[in-house]
C-alpha cells in the first residue's frame, strides 16, 4: 500500500508552486488540480510496486495539542505573519478531501484526535505484527509518501520505504 500523509505532501507541494511569490492569490481549482495530479502521479509511478493509495489526513484537533499546548506553536506563529491565506489553504484542502472520499476509489483514513502521522505509523506497525500470517498482503511492501524525517523511525520495520514527492528522492 501507499500511504499518503496528506497535509504535508500538498502543503509541501503548494509552498514549491508558489515558492517566493508572498501576494499569490490562491485558485481553488488550480490547488484541487495540483492535489489529484499528485496523488495520480505518484499512484502511477508506484502502484505497481507498492499497491492502492491510502489517504492519511489529519484531524483538525489532535490530541497531542491537548497534551503539549506548545506543539507546532511556531508554526502557527509563521501562518499568521505570513501573507499566505491559510484558510483559503485549509478550508479547500479539507474540500477536496471529502470529494475525493466521495468521488474517488481510494481509500481516506481520518482519525478523530489524530494526525496523518499516528495514522501511518499504526498502519505499519499493524502489518508488521500481522507479518508471516500467510496472507500475501502482509508481505507486500509499504511506501510512506511524505517528506517528514519522523517517518525514518518506521524504515526499521520489513518492507518499509518512504518516497518524498516534493524532492523526488
Amino acid at each position: 500500500m501507499i500511504l499518503v500523509d496528506l497535509n504535508q505532501v500538498m502543503i509541501s507541494n503548494l509552498m514549491i508552486q508558489v515558492g517566493g511569490n508572498k501576494n499569490v492569490e490562491l485558485d481553488e481549482n488550480l490547488f484541487r488540480h495540483m492535489i489529484l495530479n499528485t496523488l495520480r502521479s505518484n499512484r502511477t509511478k508506484f502502484g505497481d510496486k507498492f499497491g492502492e493509495l491510502v489517504i492519511c489526513c489529519d484531524d483538525k484537533n489532535f490530541w497531542r495539542r491537548e497534551r503539549f499546548p506548545y506543539y507546532k506553536a511556531n508554526r502557527k506563529k509563521y501562518r499568521e505573519e505570513s501573507t499566505v491565506d491559510w484558510s483559503t489553504v485549509f478550508n479547500t484542502l479539507n474540500k477536496v478531501r471529502d470529494e475525493i472520499e466521495e468521488f474517488f476509489p481510494y481509500k481516506v483514513i481520518r482519525i478523530e484526535t489524530a494526525e496523518a502521522d499516528d495514522v501511518i505509523a499504526t498502519l505499519v506497525k499493524l502489518r508488521d505484527q500481522t507479518h508471516n500470517t500467510g496472507d500475501p498482503l502482509h508481505d507486500e511492501p509499504t511506501l510512506i509518501l511524505s517528506g517528514d524525517k519522523d517517518f525514518i523511525q518506521l524504515h526499521k520495520y520489513k518492507n518499509v520505504k518512504q518516497y518524498d514527492p516534493v524532492h523526488k528522492r
